[in-house]
């Protein structure tokens, strides 16, 4: 298991600078440095645990006082990991459920819980760019599993207001299920 660290910052040239003191302070992997809606940067990095954490203090130290949200979160299962970095494997046809969130952490919580808690493969994590900065996560399975994930996923959102909606379709249309499983 990974840990993952992100940061999000209301300033693009400040996130830029944060983003390479966090990958010169420790040994991380970036996963994703990018702006996001509305008007803000993102850093997500990985590795272990204390290396994320000394990574992460220091892209907050260097973009103060732009900083909008931290955290590290240690243990992700790696069915998440792999959907943070665009690695997801087309599954077989099934049923689909949605969480949709206010925010890129409710999903990345969402997510490792649903997918620690029910056989479930999660196929997408979209964390805020493009979309308002909002997020969500897609998981398929058969549907009593996707109805517990997607149950799980929405309370770990909805502890810290995160949640928008959520959303269970037993055996989804195959054109949408195609266009969730293809990668652009």
């Amino acid at each position: 298991m990974e840990t993952i660290g992100f940061l999000e910052l209301r300033s693009i040239a400040r996130g830029m600078y944060a983003a390479d003191a966090m990958l010169k302070t420790a040994d991380v992997r970036l996963i994703e440095a990018r702006t996001s809606c509305p008007g803000k940067y993102t850093v997500l990095i990985a590795g272990e645990v204390a290396a994320v954490q000394a990574a992460v203090e220091a892209g907050a130290a260097a973009a103060e006082p732009y900083v909008a949200g931290q955290m590290v979160l240690a243990r992700l299962d790696p069915q998440v990991v792999k959907a943070l970095e665009h690695k997801t494997e087309p599954q077989p046809y099934n049923a689909v459920g949605v969480v949709e969130c206010s925010n890129i952490t409710g999903s990345i919580l969402g997510a490792d819980a649903a997918v620690k808690a029910a056989d479930v493969a999660l196929l997408e994590l979209r964390l805020g760019g493009g979309i308002g900065g909002r997020s969500y996560l897609v998981v398929t399975g058969d549907v009593a599993a996707v109805s517990a994930a997607v149950e799980i996923a929405a309370a770990k959102a909805q502890e810290n207001g995160r949640l928008l909606e959520s959303v269970v379709i037993p055996r989804p249309e195959k054109p949408l299920f195609r266009g969730l499983t293809e990668k652009g």
